[in-house]
């Protein structure tokens, strides 16, 4: 039990459980009829693509919104909505767009279309403002043709350009901004506000898709759940057809006659954010944050996580670019180096640091117990602050706490870095900068791709772990499991997309 607590702040991202007498499947496992039924441990939230949630809310809007670009399996950017090419330079993209699309308002998809919503998107604040933050322009050149131009290039633009920077809402309810709850798009299903219900939201086929094929399912059945014990009898009654877990055994899933597939998830620890020492600062001396990674018991925190997950000391993804092995021994368990480093440092007898507490997240208080200890070796105390489940992620990016427990996911090097260190990134909540780190990442910025960049990225990750940006502590996978009928295409890493849900071949 106290594992499956400790471990829940890397699943549960809401904490209302849902019952599954609604869903659309029979009690005797297996596809049964025209509709998938897929669970997700967060609720539906905005449709708005300044707002989207593209981590475990994914599956709510692919479903009703397209995007310019798609990503293979192999998280690769493929043509979509549109075809792609760059300059030389890489800072100018040519979009050409696909002919024949409508939205489901009956409004054509053009180029103006297409500019309008990235208009909006890079002028309208939100938290993943920096997927758009390197365009400087956008012009219509013919009525099927957008061309963006860029300040440097981008690594990451075009796998954006697959994610919320590319979701395209109809212009005619863009310029109404009647599309937070109501959203009109062009993609796959629509949504069914009158079947939904909290807990489980409804759709159903837009037969004006043009890949319709691609999609076997008329229906789409998306519930909210948080427990993986409730997912886990869902799957195995019949209830669900899609359910994923967090490094959890898998064998107990396939004896239930479920299919499962591993895919990268997130890495979990401090971010200790307030890296200049503007609100506490012993946390603005790199000797402090170095003491914090060397009393992070990371083997300990293993023991406690279900799975035996990996220890790790950074945020990139093991066989990711900017990945490097041999960081992960740079911060051993060692309290007294620690204490040495907090000496040198100033601060002998530790300090004290407010932090939110995620029991609500965890279930439990053992999260806070196991960081209360090991910080309290090197004297540093921790007054945990209660907010409201639904306010904690905007607390922890407004800049309210100096460092703080999380759990995020680990995509290309480019996007980590738009994440969580770029100086606008959302969780880089100090806007911390660092000119010396600043020249590394423009350099991975504006490197060949392949193993010149990769190296460019992998001395960032070096710079990271040294300075101690994060206190990173384990990674995890995520396990998806799927019910007979049903199979899980295998995706490089991220939320496995709408797509990747098919039929299994009989």
């Amino acid at each position: 039990m106290r594992k499956s607590r400790i471990f829940a702040i890397a699943t549960a991202l809401a904490l209302t459980v849902s019952p599954l007498a609604a869903c659309g499947q029979s009690t005797d496992g297996g596809v049964t009829d025209d509709t998938l039924t897929l669970a997700t441990s967060s609720p539906v939230g905005s449709f708005d693509p300044v707002n989207l949630n593209i981590g475990p809310g994914t599956h709510y809007w692919q479903a009703v919104y397209d995007t310019l670009l798609h990503r293979d399996a192999d998280g690769n950017p493929i043509p979509a909505m549109a075809e792609f090419s760059y300059d030389a330079a890489l800072t100018t993209l040519t979009l050409d767009l696909r002919e024949g699309i409508r939205f489901s308002d009956g409004t054509t998809f053009d180029a103006d279309a297409a500019k309008a919503n990235l208009v909006r998107f890079t002028s309208t604040p939100g938290p993943h403002s920096v997927m758009g933050a390197a365009i400087t322009s956008i012009e219509v050149t013919t009525p099927d043709q957008l061309v963006l131009r860029l300040s440097a290039p981008d690594p990451a633009l075009l796998t954006n350009l697959a994610s919320a920077l590319g979701v395209m809402v109809s212009p005619d309810v863009l310029a109404k901004g009647e599309f937070d709850q109501n959203p009109v798009g062009s993609g796959p299903y629509l949504y069914d506000p009158a079947a939904s219900q909290p807990g489980t939201v409804k759709f159903s086929r837009n037969t004006g898709y043009l890949d319709s094929s691609q999609y076997p399912f008329d229906h789409l059945e998306i519930v909210m759940l948080n427990d993986p014990n409730t997912v886990r009898n869902g799957l195995t009654t019949g209830r669900l057809d899609v359910g994923s877990f967090v490094s959890t055994d898998s064998s107990q899933l396939e004896a239930a006659g479920l299919t499962t597939t591993r895919l990268a998830g997130t890495w979990n620890g401090l971010v200790l954010a307030d890296r200049d020492g503007t609100m506490q600062p012993a946390l603005g001396k790199p000797e402090v944050r170095q003491a914090i990674n060397m009393v992070v018991d990371r083997d300990l925190f293993r023991t406690l996580a279900p799975g035996n997950p990996p220890a790790t000391s950074q945020i990139f993804a093991p066989g990711s670019g900017a990945y490097d092995e041999a960081l992960n021994t740079v911060y051993q368990h060692d309290v007294t180096k620690a204490k040495e480093l907090m000496t040198r440092a100033g601060y002998p007898e530790g300090f004290t640091v407010t932090m939110p507490d995620m029991s609500s997240y965890t279930g439990s208080p053992a999260l806070n117990t196991a960081l209360d200890q090991q910080l309290g070796t090197i004297g540093i105390t921790i007054v945990w602050d209660k907010v409201p489940p639904a306010q904690i992620l905007t607390a922890m990016t407004s800049g309210r706490y100096p460092m703080f427990f999380m759990s995020l996911g680990m995509r290309s090097p480019w996007e980590d870095l738009q994440l969580s260190v770029l100086p606008a990134a959302a969780w880089n909540p100090f806007h911390v900068a660092d000119p010396e780190l600043n020249a590394l990442i423009a350099e991975a910025q504006h490197a060949e791709p392949g193993p010149t960049q990769d190296a460019a990225f992998q001395a960032v990750n070096r710079r990271l772990v040294r300075d101690a940006w994060f206190a990173p502590i384990f990674g995890t996978e995520t396990l998806w499991a799927s019910a007979p009928g049903i199979r899980i295409e295998k995706q490089s890493r991220g939320y496995p997309d709408l797509v990747r849900f098919q039929l299994a071949e009989s």
